[in-house]
């Protein structure tokens, strides 16, 4: 049985709940109490002096409100094999490591002010982790495993129990299929604009493909399965079910071959399905309501886990809408244009709710690597891609981390610009799992 580690804070207020049960339950696999007398303590975390590990407190957790301009009070220095700001001492913990972590975990900026993205969206630029290009280090983890070595030096009989390093797989379906199961309708419009454009080689493929002469190459799930049961690999889908829209294109959810599809990817074994808000729901959230009872029915039970389709994501609408609607996991921490840890962290976490102070039961799940990443947004082939991706890894697994990775079911076809970077997704999995 662990013994809790023992904090002398004085007034300690849901902020504090919330940053110490992340530190201690969630990341490392110890309990916490709090003591009245500074002398039984093995962690000080006030402005009292004291031989024990100390922490001076920046003021960020005993706070109600939300600073406007705290970024301009945020400056990163080294320290040990990492990195810290909200710097307020000289000691073993020269910075403020609660708040600091409290301030990436609880996306604080994100409810501050920004200028969003073509698509309403929080920018990774606009992130102080960018800016200081720290964003593909997983900070909050390598803090903990740091707290852990101090904490041990004053009192070797704490027990902690560390999660170990684990991968997941996750796909988006946001079209299973690049021609079969549109419909007459959106084939003919298809075939009439590549006619226009002068893709000959995209009418041929789509007339091969709707008289079954060839499969359709976006149809990637069974060579999916065979590579996840192979290196035994747990995979999460997240299928779109909006109406067909400017961004939203998936087949009909009426269509039976989708039904069977979806049906037949929540049948995997170590495989479940979520659903993907589309689009569209961002300006409408009653559809997401919608879009959870289509795919309720089509696989027989409520679905607890969901990714924004585009990553569409404002604070803190997008996570009402979700909790409203059943949803207890959430996939869309990350970004599109920019490798890392947005939330500068690679384990799950909950989201905490500024405007009652208190942590939701909303666990986030933040992935570190989407697809058209290195691809698109950094340019890079995938002989490049696939050593920036394993270098990610390590800095993953020297943390016992949690690698989850983005990607889509066209993104490991053959097809167009993707022709080559299954082998970069095979080969991430056979490092990680070899």
């Amino acid at each position: 049985m662990s013994v809790p580690v023992k904090i002398y804070c004085i007034n300690p207020t849901p902020r504090h709940d919330y940053i110490f049960t992340l530190f201690f339950e969630q990341l490392l696999g110890t309990t916490y109490v709090y003591v009245e007398s500074l002398e039984n303590a093995q962690l000080n975390y006030s402005n009292e002096s004291s031989t024990k590990l100390s922490c001076i407190p920046q003021g960020l957790l005993s706070e109600i409100n939300l600073r406007e301009h705290i970024q301009e009070q945020i400056e990163f220095k080294p320290w040990g094999d990492s990195h810290s700001f909200f710097h307020t001492g000289d000691g073993v913990l020269p910075f403020d490591i609660f708040s600091a972590a409290f301030y990436l975990v609880s996306r604080y900026e994100e409810w501050l002010p920004y200028e969003a993205d073509a698509h309403n969206r929080f920018p990774a630029e606009a992130s102080v982790l960018t800016q200081n290009n720290l964003l593909d280090e997983p900070m909050v983890n390598q803090w903990a495993i740091l707290l852990k070595e101090f904490l041990l030096m004053q009192d070797a009989d704490l027990l902690f129990h560390e999660s170990t390093f684990s991968y997941v797989s996750t796909i988006d379906v946001d079209m299973a299929w690049k021609y079969q199961h549109k419909g007459i309708i959106r084939n003919t419009l298809g075939a009439c604009k590549d006619l226009l454009t002068g893709k000959w080689t995209d009418v041929k493929e789509r007339l091969q493909v709707l008289l079954g002469s060839t499969p359709d190459p976006f149809e990637t799930f069974g060579w999916q399965h065979a590579l996840h049961k192979k290196y035994d690999v747990d995979c999460h889908y997240f299928v779109l079910l909006g109406d067909h829209g400017k961004y939203d294109k998936n087949s009909s959810h009426t269509k039976k071959a989708f039904r069977k599809l979806i049906t037949e990817l929540q049948a995997i074994p170590r495989s479940n399905v979520g659903v993907h808000p589309s689009y569209a729901s961002n300006d409408s959230p009653e559809k997401v309501a919608i879009e959870i009872a289509r795919l309720t029915d089509i696989v027989g039970n409520s679905p607890i886990a969901s990714r924004q389709h585009f990553l569409m994501h404002q604070m803190p609408n997008t996570y009402d809408t979700l909790v409203a609607n059943g949803i207890q996991v959430d996939h869309t921490m990350g970004y599109s244009t920019h490798l890392g840890f947005r939330a500068g962290i690679a384990s799950p976490f909950f989201w905490f709710d500024f405007r009652d102070n208190q942590a939701s039961n909303l666990c986030l799940v933040p992935f570190c690597a989407m697809d058209i990443t290195p691809m698109h947004y950094m340019g890079q082939n995938e002989k490049e891609a696939l050593a920036t991706l394993c270098k990610l890894i390590d800095k993953v697994k020297v943390v016992n981390g949690n690698y989850v990775s983005l990607w889509h079911n066209d993104s490991l076809s053959k097809d167009g610009r993707w022709r080559g970077w299954r082998t970069v997704y095979e080969e991430v999995i056979k490092y990680i799992k070899t």
